[in-house]
């Protein structure tokens, strides 16, 4: 069976490396997969009101940022949902504000209830969104969407290695945000940004999304490892091989000529 295996892989790579990226496609970003729990997941959100706070200015990407840290703030969640903003955003702005999160932390896990196979989570407009039938008992103070503001290359670096699945603490500040553009606008950037984080306990509804200036971020159980492996090695196995054959086919086109 295995020298079968090594045989059909040699005599069909490009299927075998095709079959493999569209499977690992949908199995490396799986929360349902996820068994070990880490403990700290199971606790609450630590959110602890700042006196007196100094304003937190930078600038990045063409704005000038002006931030109003509210609390001090720290979870820790199981990703069940992640939007790039970045990959598909034509704004400035959304090159420093890139990344949400859709997280469920306490109960909504130790339950087991992520688990429920009517469950789902999506993202779009700045929004995360969850939908299932029968009975699913999702508390939504244990439910939240998270802007994740960076000023950080290490950070940045992290949070663009996270999947879906991952558990993870953020520490940072939940921050007012105003940003004013101080570099040459394109057509979709708008002269000045304000975007309020929420600070209540329910993820529920409009205004009620975290707005996190992140300090740090740690990942506390990777999840879907295998899958995220062999999704990358097929990748760019693919690639390797679709680059060779075309190098191939036009060194035969010049031997002809």
């Amino acid at each position: 069976m295995f020298l079968n295996s090594l045989f059909f892989i040699r005599k069909h790579p490009f299927l075998f490396l095709f079959t493999s990226l569209v499977i690992t496609f949908f199995t490396r970003n799986n929360f349902k997969s996820v068994d070990q729990i880490s403990p700290a997941v199971l606790g609450q959100s630590i959110q602890n009101k700042i006196e007196n706070a100094s304003l937190i200015k930078f600038e990045k990407n063409g704005y000038a940022y002006v931030l109003t840290p509210l609390y001090d703030y720290e979870i820790n969640a199981l990703i069940v949902s992640k939007l790039n903003y970045r990959l598909f955003s034509i704004e400035k702005f959304d090159r420093v504000l890139s990344s949400d999160l859709c997280l469920i932390w306490g109960g909504n896990v130790g339950s087991g209830l992520y688990k429920d196979k009517s469950l789902k989570f999506s993202q779009d407009c700045r929004w995360c969104f969850a939908r299932w039938y029968g009975d699913v008992k999702m508390n939504w103070e244990e439910f939240s969407n998270n802007h994740l503001l960076i000023n950080d290359s290490v950070v940045e670096s992290k949070v663009r290695s996270l999947v879906v699945g991952d558990q993870v603490k953020i520490k940072g500040q939940l921050v007012n945000i105003k940003a004013n553009l101080i570099g040459k606008a394109d057509s979709f950037d708008a002269s000045e940004y304000t975007w309020n984080s929420g600070v209540g306990k329910t993820g529920l509804g409009a205004g009620a999304c975290k707005v996190i200036y992140v300090e740090k971020i740690e990942i506390l159980k990777k999840a879907n490892v295998v899958s995220y492996f062999l999704f990358h090695l097929s990748l760019y196995g693919l690639l390797i091989l679709i680059i060779w054959k075309l190098l191939c086919f036009f060194g035969i086109l010049r031997s002809q000529s």
